[in-house]
């Protein structure tokens, strides 16, 4: 495809007659909504930029389609069951969680009664804000029945292991609520 504008790719003499400019300017008009469909379209091909055909994608997936939800939402459950297909192993959990939080992560698989738990790690012990929900959601969407998830919240010695002060809490003004939410980010070792 040529890289000059329509105006420039025909000779100048053309644009001289009316008719002949009417017809080449009504042509251009059409190449260019063509062209624009085209992008349109291609974007439906991939998840990131699809629009009015992510129905087709939540519909191959399984996934319940509800257009009232942000595209940003629909799209990110979207590419959450395309990640998951396959059998579930430790390393794939442990994959998923790293890219949905940006924190490494370790699986702690406890055979004596099926469960398993996800441990986060960064370069300190340190609290950080990690959406639960998400991540519990993403979890059971993948894991075998027979496996119980579990997701444990602070403990004290969490809590130690960061040297929180009262004057954590006066610098860092929050609810009880949002504190529990925290997790625990162990140094790697």
């Amino acid at each position: 495809m040529s890289s000059l504008p329509p105006r420039q790719r025909v000779p100048d003499r053309y644009y001289r007659h009316p008719q002949t400019a009417a017809i080449l300017e009504a042509l251009e008009d059409e190449s260019d909504l063509s062209a624009g469909q085209v992008d349109d379209l291609l974007d439906q091909f991939f998840v990131e930029t699809a629009t009015w055909s992510l129905y087709l994608w939540e519909e191959k997936y399984g996934i319940t389609v509800d257009e009232s939800k942000p595209l940003a939402d629909r799209r990110a459950a979207v590419r959450d069951k395309m990640t998951a297909a396959g059998n579930t192993t430790a390393e794939m959990v442990r994959q998923l969680a790293m890219a949905m939080t940006g924190y490494e992560a370790r699986v702690v698989v406890n055979s004596a009664d099926y469960s398993f738990s996800l441990e986060f790690l960064g370069e300190s012990n340190t609290l950080a804000d990690i959406d639960v929900s998400q991540v519990r959601n993403m979890v059971e969407q993948i894991k075998p029945a027979h496996l119980r998830f579990i997701i444990s919240g602070l403990t004290w010695a969490d809590v130690e292991s960061v040297l929180l002060t009262w004057q954590w809490f006066e610098d860092n003004p929050t609810t009880w609520e949002q504190f529990e939410s925290k997790f625990c980010v162990h140094a790697k070792e």
